[in-house]
């Protein structure tokens, strides 16, 4: 009797959650990365850090003090309600930001020359102790917004030249230097030295340039509405610099406040003179609207319009129906006239003329007293004749003039159709017509609200030119700013920081979400809900040599592989195993690899095994056996042309025997098929204690299932690392599809965490250095 199969479970779920031996996994193999991305991003804040200028702040404080003499005209409820009055801070905020005023705080301030000492990465302004002054001729430079630079030769001579690539042009103190793009003259200060190297060079800006510069660091800001106070604050990497540019513009805003108020509400009343007239102009626009739209519509009130309108379409819609039914009644009567059937409906008698109403019932009668001549002569005779020849005469007449009349009311009705199509064009249009028209009406509306206020606007600032005189006071003069405001070194540390902490985390989950490999044995287990029946540990030394477990018994793999035989035998130890089927679903996964090492494993322990290669679409390359006959394999012996004695061949090992898979047949999965692999099966059990079966990967074609069917127990292959989740799926389709229940799983070359090995440390598995651990990271 065939001994109990085992009971394999059925497939469960995956797990939930963060899978922790899969996050460690992927941690321990993109570390390097990892590492790499922290130290990048808190090396690009460093070099922010050390690299970016100091950013200096002066600030100082005006006071608004307005002086209202306006009530002297009698007129203080109107002055209370002008907006100047209750909210200057406004207009004088805009009032220094104008390229006006800051045109007049270039004048006062010497900065056409700006001098910059040279340094390796960051250039350094000299706006105080610069060695020499720079006088020059604006007529005739070019050489604006362009350093030149100053190079010293003696204390009487120097070079200067534009670009670092510049020619060289020489020159004396306080003499004018000659150039094609420049005509200088350099003096000496106070502060140059005859002994010191001067690595200088310096910049004449532009007068746009410089109103940018002035307009884009320049910060002017309410700081009490209540109290009416501003604060004036600049930027600059120059501390002095932003001092001396701060304490000019208060100076010169005392003054030029006082002298543009009155300046600043003309330009003011101006503006709204124009706007004013705009106004009128759009308000003349919609009233000339309104007007061609009384005269072209006959009337302002479309809504009795739409009413006509709706009434004119009824009528019409009646108009219709009635002479549709007419001309219905009159095709059906000029259809009945022919045969002699003349039927009048009560429409059609009230719509037909008199002498045609006369003339039908005329046809009537003539009509009834031939039935009644019937009864009495014959259709030949002559007064019968007569009385058809006149019906026929009257029925001719009558048809001719019904069809007139047919004509004539369907013209009728075309018109009427046309009238309605009209009729509802108009009922169309007239909602539009009526939108738009309520729309020009509330522009009108809003334009004349607008129109009063900026009237009301106008008179206000009037009154305020005539009446208001400015007082204003610097509550704190402009500051020496002694700490930088920029860059934060500790905030672009902790970003630092954090983002690449971020960056870190993201990559790690990215890696996570999209890793679909098996990693660890429980995934296995969970996932396919089949038994594990060993796991091989990863190693460097598998790659390059076939029987592992011979060359290398004190291997951690080979401890791994040998533990595997010892599985085999407690699998099943009521019954013994003597087909034993490893499959995979790609190649790859180390089928070939752990099936050669398991039949030397088994063959070690004296039990005699063969090794049967079924992949009959491949032909294996670097065995360990040399095949002498090609020609001569499991294929040949499926189809009887060679028996399987004949064809396996000895290895170098004692017990192992190998069955190569022979020639490539046309149909391998056939040959499976046919009861000759079943009686090869047979005859291989009496001859030896464990029959190994080397399937081709069943994901891609179907020879290895029939071996699973036909073997005592399948082992199924998954390579840690390299077999997808979605091959448990495959695996689990196959087992339910073929109803096999002898199948367990094994994961190869799973990697150790940290660099440990398996055991108990008596293995003689060499650890890779680390050089070469950075050289096969840097090769990935």
């Amino acid at each position: 009797m065939e001994p109990a199969k085992p009971h394999i479970a059925t497939a469960t779920a995956p797990p939930e959650g963060i899978d922790l031996h899969k996050l460690r996994v992927i941690i321990q193999t993109n570390l390097w990365w990892l590492l790499l991305i922290f130290v990048v991003i808190n090396a690009a804040a460093y070099i922010v850090i050390r690299y970016t200028k100091d950013l200096y702040e002066s600030s100082s404080e005006i006071k608004l003090d307005i002086k209202n003499e306006a009530n002297a005209l009698g007129i203080e409820t109107f002055v209370a309600d002008d907006p100047l009055a209750t909210d200057p801070i406004s207009g004088e905020i805009e009032l220094i930001r104008s390229k006006l005023f800051l045109s007049q705080v270039l004048d006062s301030l010497n900065l056409d020359v700006s001098y910059f000492s040279k340094g390796e990465v960051l250039n350094h302004e000299l706006f105080t102790g610069t060695p020499v002054n720079v006088d020059y001729t604006p007529e005739r430079t070019t050489a604006y917004n362009q350093p030149i630079f100053f190079e010293k030769i003696n204390d009487d001579e120097f070079y200067l030249y534009v670009g670092e690539e510049g020619n060289k042009v020489k020159g004396t103190y306080n003499t004018p230097v000659r150039a094609t793009n420049f005509e200088l003259v350099l003096t000496k200060n106070a502060s140059f030295s005859t002994t010191d190297e001067i690595d200088l060079f310096f910049i004449i800006n532009s007068r746009d340039v410089l109103l940018n510069y002035i307009s884009g660091n320049l910060v002017v800001e309410p700081l009490n509405y209540s109290a009416k106070t501003i604060r004036v604050a600049f930027k600059d990497n120059q501390p002095n610099k932003a001092q001396a540019i701060v304490h000019t513009i208060d100076a010169l805003y005392l003054r030029y406040s006082y002298d543009q108020k009155n300046l600043t509400n003309t330009q003011k009343i101006d503006w709204l003179n124009k706007e004013l007239q705009q106004i009128e102009l759009k308000m003349e626009g919609f009233e000339d609207y309104f007007k061609k739209f009384t005269l072209q519509n006959k009337t302002n009130n479309l809504d009795q319009d739409l009413a006509k309108t709706i009434q004119a379409i009824n009528k019409v819609d009646s108009q219709r129906y009635d002479l549709t039914t007419r001309i219905r009644d009159v095709s059906r009567l000029l259809d009945g006239i022919p045969a002699q059937e003349v039927f009048l409906s009560p429409t059609l008698k009230q719509a037909l003329p008199d002498y045609l109403y006369r003339d039908l019932d005329r046809i009537q009668e003539l009509t009834q007293e031939m039935e009644r001549m019937k009864l009495s002569y014959n259709e030949k005779t002559f007064a019968y004749r007569e009385q058809q020849q006149e019906v026929d005469t009257r029925s001719r007449k009558a048809s001719q003039q019904l069809q007139e009349l047919k004509n004539h009311w369907v013209t009728r009705l075309q018109e009427l159709n046309r009238r309605k199509n009209t009729l509802e064009d108009d009922f169309a249009n007239l909602p539009d017509k009526s939108t738009q028209f309520s729309k020009n009406q509330r522009f009108y509306k809003l334009y004349e609200e607008f129109y009063l206020s900026l009237m009301q606007s106008k008179a206000g600032f009037e009154i305020a030119q005539a009446g208001t005189t400015p007082d204003f006071k610097i509550l704190s003069p402009a500051s020496l700013p002694s700490t930088p405001i920029s860059p934060n070194r500790g905030m672009i540390a902790g970003v630092g920081l954090v983002a690449s902490l971020m960056l870190i985390f993201f990559s790690v989950g990215v890696l996570y979400l999209v890793n679909n490999k098996i990693t660890a044995v429980h995934e296995l287990e969970k996932m396919s809900g089949l038994p594990v029946l060993g796991v091989i540990p990863a190693s460097r030394h598998t790659g390059i040599q076939n029987l592992h477990v011979v060359n290398n018994p004190r291997s951690v793999v080979s401890e791994a592989i040998r533990t595997l035989r010892t599985n085999l035998d407690f699998f099943r130890a009521d019954s013994p195993q003597r087909v034993v089927a490893l499959s995979s679903t790609i190649s790859g996964e180390g089928k070939s690899f752990v099936a050669l090492n398991l039949g030397a494993a088994i063959a070690v322990s004296r039990k005699k095994v063969v090794l049967i290669d079924l992949d009959m679409r491949k032909t294996k390359a670097n065995l360990p056996i040399d095949i002498p006959d090609p020609s001569k394999g499991m294929s040949t012996v499926l189809i009887r042309k060679d028996r399987w004695q004949d064809c396996v061949l000895r290895t170098n090992l004692e017990y192992f025997d190998y069955l190569p898979s022979g020639p490539i047949p046309p149909n391998p999965s056939e040959l499976l098929l046919n009861g000759e692999f079943a009686s090869v099966l047979e005859d291989l059990r009496k001859h030896y204690d464990i029959v190994l079966l080397d399937t081709p990967p069943v994901g891609l074609v179907t020879d290895g299932i029939q071996a699973m069917k036909r073997a005592d127990l399948s082992i199924y292959i998954f390579r840690a690392d390299y077999s997808k989740r979605d091959f448990i799926k495959n695996l689990q389709r196959i087992v339910t599809i073929n109803r096999i229940t002898n199948v367990t799983t094994l994961l190869n070359a799973l990697p150790t965490l940290s660099g440990k090995t398996y055991g108990y440390g008596y293995y003689e598995e060499e650890r890779d250095s680390k050089v070469e651990m950075l050289r096969a990271f840097f090769k990935r």
